[in-house]
Order: C-alpha cells, then sequence, then structure tokens
C-alpha cells in the first residue's frame, strides 16, 4: 500500500511539474540602454507548487510563495546581457525555469555615406557605403538604400554582438542615364519597434548623382534629302549627353575625301547648297562620341553648285 501511494505521488509530482505552463506578459520586452520596463509571469496547470520567482541582475525578486502571477520591474537596465528567467519551484524541490526573451537596444550615434564616385558613367556599376556607429544589439540592425526615394537594396547584419558596434555595409549600384541627378543615401534601423513607439530617422547624409553619357541624338542617326542648288538646308545635329556635347562638321562630296568644315562648331549646320554629298555631324564630350549622316542630294535632272 505505501509503494503504490508513493509511486502515485511521484507521477503525479512529475506531471504537475512537466504540465505546468508559464507565460509572459508581454511575451518579449525591449528596452533602452538606461531606460526601465515591466513584465509579469503567470502560471496555468501546476500542481504542487512552492512558489515561484525571478531571477535577473535586474529585477530579480527570490522566491514568492502562494502566487500564480509575479510581476516585476526593470530598472534604468545598464547591461547588455540581461537574460531575466520566471522560475516555478514544486514541493518536491523541482524547479522549472523560462527565459524571458529580453533585449537592450541603442538607437546609432551616427549613419553616413562617403560621397559616391563623382562623375559616374552610365551604364557602369559602382560601389557604395554606408557606416552605422554604436548600434546596439548587432543581429537587429538592418540597411536600407535609397535612390531617387525608392529602395533599390536592403542588407541584415550578421553580427551577433549584444553590446554597441560599429559596423560597415557596401552594395553595388548600377547607374543609367537616367539616373543623373537623383538622390541616393542609406538608412538603418531595429527590426524590432517598441511597443508605443515610432521608428526614429537614421538617415546618412544625401548625396546627388552626377552621371556623365554619351551624346545620343533626337532625330533618326542618318538621314537622306533631296535639295535644288542654291537652296537654303538647315541640318539638325542635336544630340543630348552630360557633359554638353561639343561639335564639329565633315562632308565628303562623290569625288573627294572628307574635310573638316572650319567655323561650323554649332548643333545645326545652316548654309546655301552647292555641293551634294555627305555630311557629318560629330557629338563629343568625355563619354563617347556620336554621329550623325546626312545625305544631300540634288533632285534627279537638278543641277548641283559649282
Amino acid at each position: 500500500m505505501r509503494l503504490f501511494m508513493l509511486v502515485t505521488f511521484i507521477l503525479f509530482s512529475g506531471k504537475s511539474a512537466h504540465s505546468c505552463e508559464i507565460r509572459f506578459n508581454p511575451p518579449k520586452v525591449f528596452v533602452k540602454y538606461g531606460g526601465s520596463a515591466a513584465a509579469s509571469c503567470y502560471i496555468s496547470q501546476c500542481n504542487d507548487i512552492a512558489g515561484m520567482g525571478w531571477e535577473s541582475s535586474f529585477g530579480g525578486t527570490g522566491l514568492k510563495e502562494g502566487i500564480s502571477t509575479l510581476n516585476t520591474t526593470f530598472d534604468k537596465v545598464t547591461d547588455w546581457n540581461v537574460d531575466p528567467k520566471c522560475f516555478v519551484s514544486f514541493l518536491n524541490d523541482e524547479q522549472i525555469p523560462k527565459k524571458l526573451p529580453f533585449t537592450v537596444y541603442k538607437i546609432p550615434d551616427k549613419v553616413s555615406m562617403p560621397k559616391p564616385k563623382d562623375p559616374m558613367r552610365a551604364t557602369y556599376s559602382y560601389d557604395l557605403q554606408c557606416d552605422v556607429k554604436d548600434v546596439a544589439p548587432a543581429n537587429s540592425l538592418v540597411i536600407s538604400w535609397y535612390k531617387g526615394n525608392k529602395m533599390f537594396h536592403e542588407q541584415n547584419s550578421t553580427r551577433q554582438d549584444r553590446s554597441p558596434v560599429d559596423e560597415t555595409f557596401t552594395t553595388k549600384l548600377k547607374v543609367d542615364v537616367e539616373d543623373n541627378g537623383k538622390e541616393v543615401w542609406c538608412e538603418a534601423r531595429l527590426k524590432f519597434v517598441p511597443e508605443g513607439q515610432s521608428p526614429p530617422l537614421n538617415r546618412s547624409e544625401i548625396h546627388v548623382l552626377k552621371v556623365f553619357y554619351p551624346p545620343a541624338f533626337a532625330e533618326p542617326q542618318n538621314e537622306t534629302l533631296e535639295k535644288n542648288a542654291g537652296s537654303k538646308i538647315s541640318l539638325n545635329g542635336t544630340a543630348e549627353g552630360n557633359p554638353t556635347p561639343i561639335y564639329s562638321w565633315h562632308f565628303k562630296g562623290p569625288t573627294q575625301p572628307e574635310i573638316q568644315m572650319e567655323n561650323e562648331t554649332g548643333s545645326i549646320l545652316s548654309l546655301e547648297f552647292r555641293n551634294p554629298g555627305l555630311y557629318t555631324c560629330k557629338a563629343s564630350n568625355v563619354a563617347g562620341t556620336t554621329t550623325k549622316y546626312f545625305q544631300v542630294d540634288t533632285p534627279t535632272g537638278g543641277q548641283p553648285g559649282t
């Protein structure tokens, strides 16, 4: 009979410990370094309890008897490695602890982006850098990269430091013609947002992209025209490029080599038509040279100039 009662007691006690549920409110705690927070630990489906308590370098309570809920306050937390535990002690001296997810955080002191390469060339890729100073915890850090008010890349820190760190992130940016004049910057944030708070803005300085690209003609690159000798002609070689293109005009007759036309440095060539042949406009800048051809002939039966 005594053996039966002993076995029954052991089984009952073991079931009580293993089925006992420990819960927290809030389920997770986020506290700014030097700040304070509060949490509650409560239990359910527990029998033969001697008491419960909190173990922590901040907010420890020791064993409290005859309760099923225990509140605590973590005042002025200055330890990056706080790991509070709520524990339940049973009459058979068994104890069950449960760790409260607890994060001590610090907003970055500064987020900065060194000036990107200036100027850039269209269709090329360039390195961008974002420096984050004194932030914790590292594994909650997220970096967002922006160009022209749109995020184009996001990165997560892979470090596990719980105390403040300085960290540098890099990414590649491929620029195109339409990126000239757009703004770029980076932002740092922590993955969590403490309840009742808005995530603070941690933005780097803004840089304006200067993108060089070769000239491009607005009109088709090749044109064929027929003009009567002595008539006025106007050939439009206007091109868009960055920096602003410079122009040169060349002429090649049916039986003569190409020559550069002196004093013709504008985007539009206006003259009295006398010589049929190939007129060439070259638009150039540091990013490249683009050529446009104008084949100008007299109508069948017309007379070329002399």
